[in-house]
């Protein structure tokens, strides 16, 4: 899997250095850091929001990627296992994004590649939207924001992953949810920003 993927590197069979429910429960902390580093990189006081969704969006990438490039790969289906107890893991870049993602294992699947595409899609969901029903940050986030990033991170993982494979690219997700990067000196809306698809 990992020399199918750009800058993430996939480790199966022991933990990283921060399971998924401890960097869950470190959020509040993760999106603090964010924001200074933000603020230091664009000289202006960050908006928290930003790291916000960033934040949800890297939680939510490390079962996504998971899930999506098992499916696209295999014939594999990467234990996920569930809200209470996920068998995932995730080493943070110095950008405080996910460089390195670990599972514990990793199992035969149907070489039926959209069924196996549409099963990891359940398991990525049941994990993804109980992540994003219980994330609290201290910012306000709507619950279009929360479960459409859940939706969205999932396509553009498995667009990704389509693509590693020989796919190819095709277009841009047209997500539901924003990462406010826009709102940072010289950012603008990502391609499939829905504040593009408003105006």
């Amino acid at each position: 899997m990992s020399r199918h993927h750009g800058y993430l590197e996939f480790v199966g069979g022991r933990d990283l250095s921060t399971p998924l429910t401890s960097a869950f429960a470190n959020s509040v902390e993760w999106c603090r850091k964010l924001t200074a580093q933000n603020s230091a990189m664009y000289a202006v006081p960050a908006p928290p929001q930003i790291a916000a969704a960033f934040v949800l969006q890297h939680l939510l990438s490390i079962p996504a990627h998971a899930c999506a490039f098992a499916a696209a790969t295999g014939p594999w289906r990467v234990d996920v296992g569930t809200p209470d107890d996920p068998a995932l893991s995730c080493d943070l870049a110095p950008g405080l994004y996910p460089e390195r993602v670990g599972f514990r294992h990793v199992e035969p699947a149907t070489t039926d590649r959209e069924i196996r595409t549409e099963e990891a899609r359940t398991a990525y969901r049941a994990l993804g939207t109980a992540i994003a029903s219980a994330y609290d940050v201290g910012v306000k986030m709507s619950s279009r924001q929360r479960l459409g990033m859940v939706d969205d991170v999932w396509e553009m993982a498995l667009r990704e992953a389509r693509a590693a494979t020989g796919d190819g690219w095709g277009p841009p997700v047209e997500r539901r949810s924003c990462c406010l990067i826009y709102a940072l000196p010289g950012c603008h809306e990502c391609a499939g920003c829905p504040r593009l698809a408003a105006t």
